[in-house]
This record gives C-alpha cells, sequence and structure tokens, in this order.
C-alpha cells in the first residue's frame, strides 16, 4: 500500500511541477534575489527528476504510467527572463514616485546632515534612504528582480521611511533643535535619480 502511495504521489508531484512551471511562465514569481528564467528552469529539473523516478518505478510496464508522464518537457530558458518585465518597470517608477514625494523620505533627506555618522548609523540611515536610489539605480540599469521588490508594494518602505524619520525627529529634537529650523525646501523630483516624473498611486 505504501508503495502505491509514493507512487501516486510521483504523478502528483510532477504535475505540480509543470503547474509551477507554466506559472512562472506567464505570471512570475516573488523570488528577491533570483529571476524567472531561473525558478523556470529549476522547476525543469524537477520536472525530469519525478519522470526519472517513474522510470524507476514503472519499468517497462507502460500501463501504471500517468497520463502526465507523457506530457513533454518544458524548454530551457533563459536565466535572465522574467515575466511581465513591462508591468513590473512601470510598478517600479511609480513606487520611486511615491519614495521621492514621501514625507518622510523628504524629512529624511533634507536633514541628513544634521546628525553624526554615528547617530545616522544608528537609525540606519543611509540604508533606507539607499531604498529609492537603490531602485533608481535598478530602474536605469534594467534590473527586474530589484525592480519586482518594490513594484506594487511600496508600502513597507513607506513605513522604513516614516519609522526612520521620528527616530531622526527624537534626535535633533534631543539636541534641542527643532525640526522646522532645519532646511524644508528640498527640491526633489525624478529627474534627479534620472527618471521621468510620473504619478504616485
Amino acid at each position: 500500500m505504501a508503495k502505491k502511495e509514493k507512487k501516486e504521489d510521483l504523478a502528483e508531484e510532477l504535475a505540480k511541477a509543470f503547474a509551477r512551471w507554466e506559472y512562472l511562465k506567464e505570471y512570475g514569481g516573488s523570488d528577491p534575489f533570483y529571476a524567472d528564467g531561473t525558478n523556470m528552469n529549476l522547476e525543469r529539473n524537477h520536472i525530469m527528476y519525478y519522470k526519472g523516478k517513474m522510470l524507476e518505478e514503472y519499468g517497462m510496464d507502460h500501463e501504471k504510467y500517468p497520463e502526465i508522464f507523457y506530457r513533454e518537457l518544458p524548454p530551457e530558458v533563459s536565466q535572465n527572463y522574467m515575466a511581465r518585465a513591462g508591468e513590473i518597470k512601470d510598478g517600479a517608477v511609480q513606487a520611486l514616485e511615491c519614495y521621492i514625494s514621501d514625507p518622510g523620505f523628504r524629512y529624511l533627506l533634507a536633514n541628513r546632515d544634521m546628525l553624526t555618522e554615528k547617530e545616522a548609523k544608528q537609525i540606519s540611515l543611509n540604508n533606507v534612504l539607499g531604498y529609492a536610489s537603490g531602485l533608481a539605480k535598478a530602474i536605469k540599469n534594467g534590473d527586474l528582480i530589484t525592480m519586482r521588490r518594490h513594484a506594487g508594494r511600496p508600502e513597507g518602505y513607506l513605513e522604513s521611511f516614516a519609522r526612520c524619520a521620528t527616530k531622526m525627529m527624537e534626535i535633533i529634537d534631543e539636541k534641542k533643535k527643532e525640526p522646522d529650523q532645519v532646511q524644508e525646501n528640498v527640491q526633489l523630483s525624478l529627474f534627479q535619480f534620472g527618471m521621468e516624473t510620473g504619478r504616485c498611486r
């Protein structure tokens, strides 16, 4: 009985691998470090693995092979392939515009010189500001993997700006300098980031 269940599991896992490959091809994934093509080829390897296990299990008894076994092996694709590339880039541009128009981000950029290097490191200021500059660089260089981390979901990054800005205000208050005494007229635009001006959703 256990052996029968094992064979049925192979067919199920093979079907899942095919489904994951197709999904990645059409919709893409959410891997923060690897392109869809890399994960598609990984699923292709899984498909070959499960087919190989079936050959070991069933041998020449062709009646035992499930229909999914005869499905054609998907082609190997470029490791850099990304589904919905245009949609990702559009979303990344909108996210960047959200960032540089965000009050928290603007406050951080305007008052960064008010902090010592130690204080800036304490609140991870450069890392937080780097979310925007890093995204701008990714858009300029066509780095879709980085762009995908921001496209359509800028909220987490906006929250980071707000938290960091609150910490900065506390430090400035401790230094007996009111936030409204520092420079507020900072000219920011997507042009400074090498981008065209768009609209934040």
